[in-house]
């Protein structure tokens, strides 16, 4: 955990702080819009300077924002005191694979560019965690990198040379399993950045317009949407969303 913690400490101060305005961020932030309940307890894990753990928490519910970075927490309670938050935001510095969460604590837990940076066997373990946190009939949204995407490639060695561990990836069938053993049922998958990994090559990012057609814009896809249900195998993220089975206690 320290190195991970000592990593995005460096990066909390340029880290971004508000949800992103193209199509494949703004589908993060619509998912855990749409299966937030009125009311609740939350928890986003890797919430780094809370970009969406804030933007929920201007509807009446408890936000845990887990990460293992004091700096981007501290960041976080900074930001808090300047948005328009109704809901109270507890923050928690810890890691996965393993959180200070009881059983059935949480009606939503979502997570996002964080599992990546576990090696498999901890992927496993860490949303083993997660499920046992949820609550009957909560909710898990998470995403996966996708281990046939070239992006992985490039991001692997990017951690590396950082000192971490680097990143890891599965297929859909391996993410599915993964999911599904700890006894949620899948209600969505969709697959992103088959064609935007390919904007990592040096200047690619520059030509003009060509971001916003292959990202897409907040409500209109991109170009990669497309292409991304067309070869889902290629994906270099997966978003899925996933819900424990059982009786919501009165």
């Amino acid at each position: 955990m320290k190195d991970l913690a000592d990593h995005f400490d460096r990066e909390a101060a340029s880290y971004p702080t508000h949800i992103g305005t193209d199509y494949i961020q703004r589908r993060k932030w619509a998912l855990v819009e749409a299966h937030a309940r009125k009311r609740g307890i939350v928890a986003d894990v890797g919430a780094a300077t809370g970009r969406h753990a804030l933007e929920l928490a201007r509807q009446p519910l408890t936000v845990v924002a887990v990460d293992p970075s004091e700096r981007m927490l501290h960041e976080l309670a900074r930001q808090s005191r300047t948005r328009d938050v109704l809901g109270t935001v507890h923050a928690c510095a810890a890691a996965l694979p393993d959180l200070p969460f009881s059983k059935n604590s949480f009606d939503l837990i979502y997570c996002y560019s964080t599992l990546l940076l576990l090696a498999p066997s901890a992927q496993a373990d860490a949303i083993k965690t997660m499920a046992r946190a949820l609550r009957p009939q909560g909710t898990l949204v998470v995403d996966i990198a996708g281990a046939r995407s070239l992006a992985i490639r490039y991001w692997h060695r990017y951690y590396k040379r950082r000192g971490l561990g680097g990143v890891y990836g599965q297929t859909a069938r391996e993410a599915r399993l993964l999911i599904e053993a700890c006894g949620l049922e899948i209600s969505h998958q969709e697959p992103h950045g088959v064609l935007s990994q390919f904007l990592l090559c040096p200047g690619l990012d520059r030509v003009p317009g060509l971001l916003r057609r292959v990202r897409g814009s907040e409500t209109r896809p991109g170009w990669d949407a497309c292409i991304s249900k067309s070869l889902p195998g290629l994906a270099e993220r997966w978003y899925i969303v996933a819900h424990l089975p059982g009786q919501k206690a009165d």
